[in-house]
């Protein structure tokens, strides 16, 4: 049997790292058995050109202070929106960037915030997920739509498309940007409500890890 904790023990390139790991956590929470929807292949962009992953590096954190902006957004299900509306008020908030087509880091960090949404039970409803398409002009809501249901987003779990500009704009505003999005790397943010400061982690935490973090920020520490 092939041992997948000690392929992830070493540096592969994000192709093939991402698709271990990917394999370890879907098997782990059991959604290797689940038929999972097949993307157009053909819109799937070679991720040989990845930079490397070492998915089991250190997590590095560090506090980002986002200005929040009206940046027109599109949810999942249609409806246009922006940035400053859908993180306004004291709601404490998990922020991902991801795109659908994505066979690496993207399906890591999803299947995280899956499984955060489970261990966040019953206080889920004190918490909002939010993932943010960096690839917007494929991502079409009704994409974006089949992928959170994919991944059992729950109603306090949406995800955002919109134009590439928009998108573009959002992430440089999280200091998230890396140009072309095959260089982009696994971060996610955690607002504990309301604040102007967002903790940046960037790596691969665990769901146990997440929880941990993100009631930290909702009580200071």
């Amino acid at each position: 049997m092939l041992n997948i904790q000690l392929l992830a023990n070493r540096a592969w390139p994000a192709c093939v790292a991402g698709a271990v790991w990917a394999g370890s956590v879907l098997l782990s929470s059991g959604l290797a058995q689940t038929t999972m929807p097949a993307h157009d292949m053909s819109a799937m962009e070679s991720h040989e050109h990845h930079h490397d992953m070492d998915m089991n590096a250190a997590l590095k954190e560090r506090m980002v202070e986002v200005k929040p902006a009206s940046i027109p957004m599109v949810r999942d299900d249609g409806l246009s929106t922006t940035l400053d509306k859908e993180i306004a008020g004291n709601t404490p908030i998990v922020l991902a960037f991801i795109y659908t087509s994505c066979t690496t880091i993207c399906p890591v960090t999803s299947q995280v915030l899956s499984n955060v949404q489970d261990l966040l039970q019953p206080d889920l409803g004190n918490v909002r997920i939010i993932s943010v398409s960096i690839d917007p002009e494929y991502d079409t809501p009704a994409r974006l739509h089949a992928y959170g249901e994919r991944f059992g987003a729950k109603a306090q779990w949406r995800h955002y498309g919109g134009t590439l500009a928009n998108s573009v704009a959002i992430q440089k505003l999280f200091n998230a940007y890396r140009g072309d999005k095959m260089n982009h790397v696994p971060l996610i943010f955690i607002n504990g409500g309301g604040k102007k400061a967002w903790l940046q982690i960037e790596g691969f935490p665990t769901a146990q890890v997440l929880v941990k973090k993100i009631h930290g920020q909702m009580h200071g520490s």
